[in-house]
Formats: structure tokens, sequence, C-alpha cells
């Protein structure tokens, strides 16, 4: 039987808002506890764990036989090599954002194919309760009202945004010259912390374009379903697929995202060709 793509955003809706909740209550505490990861710049909080926790429980009691793929947990639920679909899940996308008590951070989740093709995407933003949400075939919603990206036509008249890697001040390959190329080509650039937002803002027509490296899928496939199914476009930096291949081989393994409403796609890429 095939798999019911409103049903399974229906519970991954569930599941964002049930995370939510606790990641609410955790910045909300009198301390926000954290802990370091690779570098000091990269960390995790107790609320990201806690609620990854209730988003797994959630998505494997009514998907038991899908592969869960978690920013904290790693692999859970049926084995990668034989699941026919696989859950993405960022529990606090924009975690330094969180720690610190700035109010743009989210819950990612994405539901993929064995080939990683985004079936659904949902991003939740539970400061401002904004739920992002898209099933392929069915566009994207903004708390259930459908949304489309921009519709400018030039670079000049954009508002772009992009992050920087972890290990930006030891590796040269670290989006500065990309920054700086863009800077004098668009109407302002912004850095958020927060890649699945990010997207969704592009799907919402409040940037025209968005590119990052180094990305993690849990990071983007959610969002990168709400752009395209709210008519934008999304590749990796020379315009081929941004997805793809098996989740054990991915087809873009270095991370490398551009989306866009696709008016200025081309001109986006013309822009990083440069710098690389």
């Amino acid at each position: 039987m095939p798999l019911d793509l409103l049903a399974a955003r229906e519970v991954a809706e569930t599941a964002a808002r049930q995370a939510a909740e606790v990641v609410m209550r955790h910045y909300h505490a009198e301390t926000i506890q954290e802990h370091v990861k690779q570098n000091p710049i990269d960390i995790v909080t107790e609320a990201d764990r806690e609620a990854e926790r209730v988003i797994v429980e959630l998505l494997t009691q009514h998907f038991p036989d899908h592969h869960l793929v978690g920013e904290e947990g790693g692999g859970m639920g049926a084995p990668a090599a034989e699941a026919e679909y696989f859950w993405y899940i960022d529990p606090v996308d924009g975690t330094t954002n969180f720690a610190n008590r700035l109010p743009y951070f989210s819950t990612s989740i994405a539901l993929t194919d064995a080939t990683m093709q985004p079936l659904v995407g949902v991003v939740y933003q539970p400061v401002a309760d904004e739920l992002f949400s898209a099933a392929k075939g069915y566009g994207t919603t903004l708390n259930n009202r459908p949304i489309r990206v921009s519709a400018r036509e030039r670079l000049e008249q954009s508002v772009l945004c992009s992050g920087f890697p972890y290990d930006q001040a030891t590796n040269p390959d670290n989006n500065m010259s990309e920054w700086h190329r863009f800077a004098v080509r668009t109407r302002g650039l912004r850095r958020f912390g927060s890649a699945a937002l990010d997207l969704c803002y592009v799907a919402a027509g409040r940037l025209e374009g968005y590119w990052e490296q180094r990305i993690n899928p849990w990071d983007y496939l959610g969002g990168l379903l709400c752009v395209t199914e709210a008519g934008g476009t999304v590749t990796d930096y020379e315009g081929g697929p941004a997805v793809g291949g098996h989740p054990l081989s991915p087809i873009n393994p270095r991370g490398r995202i551009v989306a866009s409403n696709s008016r200025i796609h081309q001109q986006m890429l013309d822009v990083l060709a440069l710098s690389t």
C-alpha cells in the first residue's frame, strides 16, 4: 500500500509541536544546560536530546518499518539497508541561538524515500508559532495557509541568507568569499542561524535565496521540500541535484545547497561559480 503522505505530514506536525513544548520549557528555564560537541562552536543542549526522544517515540509508534536519522541519536528504527522510507530529525535547528535565548530556532522533521527524495517536510518555529509544512505534490503551507516564493527577478532586488561552517576559523573553504561576492550584488544579506527556517523563509517569499555548504541532511531536507513545493528551486552549487542517492551514500556529501525563488537561481549559481 502506498504511503499516505498527508497522514505522514500530520504525524510529523504533531511530533514537531510536541517536541516544541519540551524545547520551550527549557527555553524559559533559569538556565539552559549545554555541552560541547566537536568544538566550542558546535554545542548540544538537554533540550535537543529530550525533544528528539519525543519525536522518535511518536514516529516509531506510527512507522515502525521506517529508519530514523536524528542529529543527536544516530540511526534508529528499521535497519537503514532495508528501509523504504527515512525520517530526518533536527530537534533544535539553531542551537546556538536557542542557548543564547535568541528567538530564531526551529524543529525540523523530513521524510524521504530510499533515494533521499523528500516526501514530507515540517519546520516549526515555536517562539512565533509558525508551522511550515509540505507534502510532495500538495504545496507548502504556513499555519495551514498556502505560501509561494517571491516574484523578484534580479539579485539587485533580492535579500539572501547564508551561514558559516563550524570550522570557519581553521578551514579556508568557509563561505567568506561567497559572502563578500553576494554582498555587493544584492539588496542585503542575512545570517540568522537556522538553515531549516532560512529555507522556509525562501518558501514564504521573505527571502529570495539561500546558500550554504557543509550542512547535514537533517538541517535542510524539511526546508528543501517547503521551497520546491512553494515554487522555488533547490540545487547544489553547480546546478545539479541537491539530493539523491541512498542515505548511506548521498550524491551531495559536501552539503552544498542553493535555494531560490527560481527566478534568480542562475544568477546565484553564477556568483558561486566565481568563488570556487
